[in-house]
């Protein structure tokens, strides 16, 4: 009987195995597929009655209480339902007197199994092997009871008979039978979860695992697409291969220690692509550990920022910069004004604000419509960005209204302002020049405004507002177009502006005029003068060159005082020729920083001296030897240039610059001049007599005459005999006079001389 139970157990349970495609699908509670598992079973169990035992006429007994019991556990009421009603009807058609128990076995068996999972759901049982043999030990003790009880003959002995082979094989069945079904289930499980891993697997994000000594083990669709690496071309190798050279070996130690401490890395690094492209991306790593705590695996996941970044700097574009100039605006001026003001106040200098204005700007638009008013502010901010320094920053606040901030300009609040406004003044020039577009060109002036900064606790919307109303001041003044904020450095501004034009109309009045200094030999003989010059103007008298004449270079203007200078030596020169006393004089005139570099000056000193007849042997111009080292091969050319027309050069203020024997030897000189600042201080400075003697003795083996200026004192004058200086120029002889005054001296000198003799 056993070995028959045994048998019979093991069939159905091959039968059962059959059902385990269907039984996947229970996870999944689709309904139809919990049906077709119910009808699977129940004929399972009818085919199980097929090859019952027949013990007594009509009484059979078979597995279907293993497989209605599990079927209701594993599969639920619908499962267990569908399986008990096929199970019932087969018995019912195949009758006899054991209907009725038989049935009664069907619903116990579904019953049981139901209550059974019913309280393995509430955590009441679990489904170990032990449990579940007490199960189907249970179960099978309840179905003998229950034929036990019934009024049937040998009912009793027929129980005894089966008792034994049905508590020991029916309970073991059970256990086969429950844990096939819930091994199917896990493996269902486990392939749905694998599933859902693999598909995840694939995602918009790069998957990177290796193993602990970060050899790439798996690679997904995603990271090919991203580094141009197919999966063949690096599993099994390291994972360093992505590395760019953006990164030192310092970053990639910090990212490895935290990676160790916490388990976690993320951040924004460089990579680089099989086709050697770097692109920033965005890494994340997490370490995998073990059941011992150890790394075995690291999985990284990363994403291409590239087009992520694209986005952003064309996003911050729109939100900082200009569509149309590309210029920053308001806000990021704003932002970069508070940083360099904050920069202000710990240097400690200052720093400007120039508000431009374009003027007339609206009648370009509404006389050559938009278009053209576009392309004006497109060159005018590409001026703007050429005439700036690398510190500055240019912004287009809207219409034609443009911003300077300058940086780090001085200390000094005067020196800052002076800076901001020859900043200014360039651009002004810069801007002016004609605006070419299309067939057009267009002259557009500029008013700007100034105000000065070096405080972080300024607002700089105030800034910006005080410079905007200096530039409508500047708009209505109608003169140079710059105006400072600052009334007190506005004034000083307005005067300089004043003296700029009254300079302008006293060279066109022709009131710059020649004061003559003497120039002396060892024996008193008059060799000549300097013409220094002076302005007479016509309400606050004779001014002196301090009164002007950095003005005058600021403004670009010394050149024509210098140019008048010249031209009246010239006629001077010739009108002394006609005199016997005066003919052998010669005039040294001072020469500013750019006049000797112009292109057409040469020409001009020839056309004076031809237009006024004078000898160019007696014109002497003096340099200064800093002037010099600008351009020396320009220098020398025009030098020589004119050298070859009889023209002599004197050395100005030789000795206070960086002289080089070099140049000394190149340039076509006659003359060296000790600056007076020597000579005052013979009698107090022994270095001082040092440096004439030197001076005194450079001359002698060059070849050069030698004159000292800004001898005051007779002793002075000893002194530089003594030190082989022959020639002198001074207050001691003679102060810088008038012409008139001049020729008085010059008579009673040379009267004085010839008594003497």
């Amino acid at each position: 009987m056993i070995i028959h139970f045994l048998e019979h157990s093991a069939l159905l349970l091959g039968l059962c195995w059959l059902l385990t495609l269907n039984s996947r699908c229970w996870e999944s509670y689709n309904r139809g597929a919990k049906l077709a598992s119910g009808i699977l079973l129940g004929l399972t169990s009818v085919v199980g009655m097929l090859m019952a035992v027949e013990l007594q006429s009509g009484w059979v007994f078979d597995g279907r209480s293993v497989i209605l019991s599990v079927a209701a556990f594993a599969g639920g009421p619908l499962v267990g339902a569908v399986a008990g009603l096929l199970a019932a009807a087969y018995r019912i058609w195949l009758g006899g007197a054991g209907v009725n128990g038989g049935l009664m076995v069907i619903i116990l068996s579904v019953l049981f199994g139901l209550g059974y999972r019913a309280l393995y759901q509430r955590g009441k049982v679990g489904n170990g092997l032990v449990t579940l043999f007490c199960f189907g030990f249970l179960l099978h003790a309840l179905v003998l009871l229950h034929f036990a009880l019934l009024p049937v003959a040998n009912s009793l002995d027929i129980a005894l008979q089966m008792g034994v082979p049905m508590l020991v094989v029916m309970p073991l069945a059970t256990v086969c039978l429950a844990w096939m079904l819930e091994d199917i289930k896990r493996r269902s499980q486990d392939e749905r979860e694998l599933r859902i891993a693999a598909t995840a697997f694939e995602v918009h994000q790069g998957l990177l695992v290796t193993d602990e000594h970060n050899q790439i083990l798996r690679v997904n669709q995603t990271f090919s697409e991203i580094t141009g690496y197919q999966a063949d071309e690096v599993v099994g190798k390291q994972a360093s291969l992505l590395r760019s050279e953006s990164h030192g070996a310092d970053f990639y130690q910090t990212m490895w220690q935290q990676l160790l401490a916490n388990g976690r890395w993320q951040g924004e690094v460089v990579s680089r692509r099989k086709n050697g492209d770097t692109y920033p991306e965005w890494l994340s790593i997490s370490a995998v550990r073990n059941n011992k705590g150890e790394i075995s695996h690291y999985v990284s996941s990363l994403e291409d920022m590239t087009e992520r970044k694209a986005t952003e700097a064309e996003i911050r574009g729109l939100a900082f910069f200009d569509p149309l100039t590309g210029l920053p605006n308001r806000c990021l001026l704003l932002e970069r004004m508070q940083h360099a003001m904050d920069a202000a106040q710990q240097s400690g200098r200052y720093g400007a604000l120039l508000f431009l204005d374009l003027d007339s700007f609206k009648s370009v638009n509404d006389l050559h419509g938009r278009g053209a008013g576009d392309n004006l502010l497109c060159q005018v901010a590409e001026r703007l960005n050429r005439a700036m320094y690398a510190s500055d920053t240019a912004a287009r606040l809207g219409a034609d209204e443009f911003v300077i901030m300058l940086e780090n300009l001085s200390s000094t609040r005067q020196h800052a302002a002076r800076r901001a406004e020859q900043y200014a003044m360039r651009l002004k020039q810069r801007l002016h020049q004609p605006y070419p577009i299309e067939q057009l060109e267009l002259h557009r002036g500029v008013s700007i405004g100034i105000t000065l900064f070096n405080n972080a606790n300024t607002v700089a919307d105030t800034l910006l507002q005080e410079a905007e109303l200096a530039m409508n001041q500047a708009k209505a003044s109608l003169r140079q177009g710059v105006r400072f904020f600052d009334p007190a450095m506005q004034e000083a501004v307005n005067t300089r502006l004043l003296l700029e034009e009254d300079i302008q109309r006293g060279l066109q009045a022709q009131e710059f005029i020649p004061y003559f200094q003497p120039q002396l030999d060892d024996r008193g003989q008059v060799l000549g003068a300097e013409t220094l010059a002076r302005w007479q103007h016509p309400t606050r008298g004779l001014l002196a060159p301090a009164a002007f004449i950095e003005v005058a270079e600021q403004a670009g203007m010394v050149e024509l005082i210098d140019l008048q200078m010249l031209r009246q030596a010239c006629l001077q020169l010739a009108m002394w020729q006609s005199t016997p006393s005066t003919a052998p004089l010669a005039l040294a005139v001072n020469l500013s920083a750019r006049l000797l570099y112009q292109p057409n000056f040469v020409a001009t000193l020839l056309a004076y001296l031809a237009e006024s007849g004078a000898d160019p042997h007696r014109l002497k111009l003096e340099l200064t030897e800093t002037m010099l080292l600008d351009d020396v091969s320009t220098a020398i050319a025009r030098m020589q240039e004119l050298r070859d027309h009889g023209i002599r050069f004197s050395i100005d203020d030789f000795g206070t610059g960086y002289s080089s024997l070099a140049y000394l030897q190149k340039l076509p000189i006659n003359q060296l001049k000790i600056d007076q600042s020597f000579v005052r201080e013979l009698n107090e400075n022994g270095s001082s007599e040092a440096i004439i003697k030197a001076i005194c003795a450079l001359a002698d083996s060059l070849q050069l005459e030698v004159i000292a200026e800004g001898v005051e004192t007779n002793q002075q004058r000893l002194q530089l005999l003594a030190l082989n200086c022959r020639r002198f120029q001074g207050y001691l002889f003679g102060r810088p006079m008038p012409l008139a005054e001049f020729e008085c001296w010059l008579a009673a000198h040379q009267t004085a001389n010839q008594t003497i003799s």
